[in-house]
């Protein structure tokens, strides 16, 4: 198999590369690639070649795939399925904490470009919540756009614009108007793939159909991709956007907690660094900047060099991760003890 795609080779347009045809073995030459357009379980809705395709899941996959995952195919059985047999390497991925009370990752999109954060300008704007995500996101190898949706309804949209600047580039959308529609086209040019994430209620889906000139379907088919093409579910849904790149729609979150490791751990403390350096000075290294005594950022806070807001979000921020890494060392834990009583028997 080439490790070169072909310019005509319908996968380009969805970000195929040299890259990722080389990573494909000498002994999986009657594999096919594809990408993962939606995840249920136990099978995945491809984009092919051949257009789209449904596909069970191989028992020995590493991990289950996530939207955006490239994979190899066994193409096609007698039912017309495609088998997934391997998980193709992920050049960058969208991770939080699951929902709920495991401690495991959730893989949100793979191989994205670009993850836009949404967030209304209809009361919806939460500088606190805009925190969480660009923690979220600082890890993923992505870049990371916010957007601020529904600027018709707005009385202050320059005050608004200031705020989410200060975190990371911004645009301003209105899907109603049309305003700022053509700035955020141009964040996905053809062959690459953006996330598009954010609470309930922001105008995802309605920023999508603006995206998609009007062409997006609701329910119904799913015909070949193409520069129309759309793929629709009840979870996350891949969109091609015409004349650019992909578009990966989530649903809403209702909570968003950063998966905590060393590297979201530097990410906070460069994210809130004036903070992080000031807690150098403490006098007590496990000091909790609340009660602890001869605290340097409290001392901060109170000369007026740090601001109180600021605090307070890398203190909870650094708690919840604590807090995270230590129930998933108990978990370990524990796992090791029950391996090592089966190994007894």
């Amino acid at each position: 198999m080439s490790t070169s795609p072909s310019t005509t080779d319908p996968l380009v347009g969805l970000g195929w590369t040299a890259e990722l045809a080389s990573s494909i073995g000498p002994d999986e030459s009657d594999l096919q690639p594809a990408r993962v357009a939606a995840s249920h379980g136990i099978a995945v809705t491809l984009w092919t070649r051949e257009g789209v395709r449904n596909g069970p899941l191989a028992a020995a996959l590493s991990e289950p795939p996530a939207v955006g995952d490239w994979v190899l195919a066994r193409a096609p059985d007698l039912a017309g399925d495609w088998a997934v047999q391997r998980l193709l390497p992920r050049r960058t991925q969208f991770v939080r904490h699951a929902s709920g009370q495991e401690t495991r990752a959730q893989v949100i999109a793979a191989n994205i470009d670009r993850v836009l954060v949404a967030t209304g300008l209809d009361g919806d704007f939460n500088h606190r919540r805009l925190e969480r995500y660009l923690l979220a996101l600082a890890t993923s190898g992505a870049a990371t756009t916010l957007v601020l949706t529904k600027a018709d309804q707005c009385s202050d949209v320059a005050g608004y614009r200031r705020q989410a600047e200060a975190l990371a580039p911004t645009v301003v959308v209105s899907a109603r108007t049309g305003e700022g529609v053509d700035s955020l086209r141009a964040l996905i040019p053809a062959g690459s793939t953006v996330a598009l994430v954010g609470s309930s209620g922001v105008g995802k889906s309605t920023l999508v159909n603006a995206l998609m000139g009007g062409e997006r379907a609701s329910t119904g088919a799913v015909r070949s991709f193409d520069n129309k093409g759309r793929h629709t579910t009840t979870h996350r849904e891949m969109f091609v956007v015409p004349g650019a790149g992909v578009v990966v729609d989530t649903p809403g979150m209702r909570g968003l907690e950063p998966w905590a490791d060393d590297g979201t751990l530097a990410a906070l403390d460069a994210m809130f660094h004036e903070v992080s350096e000031a807690a150098l000075g403490c006098r007590f290294t496990d000091c909790d900047h609340m009660t602890s005594p001869d605290c340097a950022v409290r001392e901060g806070v109170r000369a007026g060099t740090l601001a109180p807001e600021r605090v307070r979000s890398w203190v909870t921020l650094r708690a919840e991760l604590d807090q995270q890494a230590v129930l998933r060392a108990e978990r370990a834990a524990k796992l090791a003890l029950k391996a090592k009583k089966g190994r007894r028997g």
